[in-house]
């Protein structure tokens, strides 16, 4: 996590693990393959390690493709044994358009990264906090 200059914590990465025998998983390999032949090849990311998974072959969601990516709805899955992510419930809700995502291949299914997710809902009102 990386402290602000005025002591809020920013975002950090989150990833998400969804298991070839998951509900979104046919959703995400066409999604996968379809960024395949749209990014560069210069532009992947060779591999990633997250707990047990290891992903490779990383293709970043272009900004024209993410809402493509979050209609996905992978919060619907949030319960389901075929995925493993360390994003809770309202980050899952809260993303949005100014989240990077990529995609890799995993062994059993894909692993997908997302920077820019916020710990937690930002202060607002006076003294940020809601006065009603």
């Amino acid at each position: 996590m990386r402290p602000l200059a005025d002591g809020r914590r920013a975002e950090m990465l989150r990833y998400s693990f969804i298991s070839d025998n998951s509900r979104k998983a046919r959703m995400i390999r066409n999604l996968y393959e379809q960024l395949r032949n749209k990014v560069r090849k210069e532009h992947w990311i060779p591999a990633i390690e997250w707990e047990s998974f290891r992903g490779h072959d990383g293709i970043p969601v272009p900004a024209s493709d993410v809402q493509r990516t979050l209609n996905i709805r992978l919060q619907d899955e949030h319960l389901s044994p075929f995925v493993k992510t360390d994003l809770n419930l309202f980050q899952m809700h809260m993303l949005d358009e100014s989240v990077k995502i990529v995609i890799y291949k995993a062994s059993r299914g894909w692993l997908m990264t997302f920077d820019g997710v916020a710990e937690g809902p930002k202060p607002f009102g006076q003294d940020g906090y809601d006065t009603r």
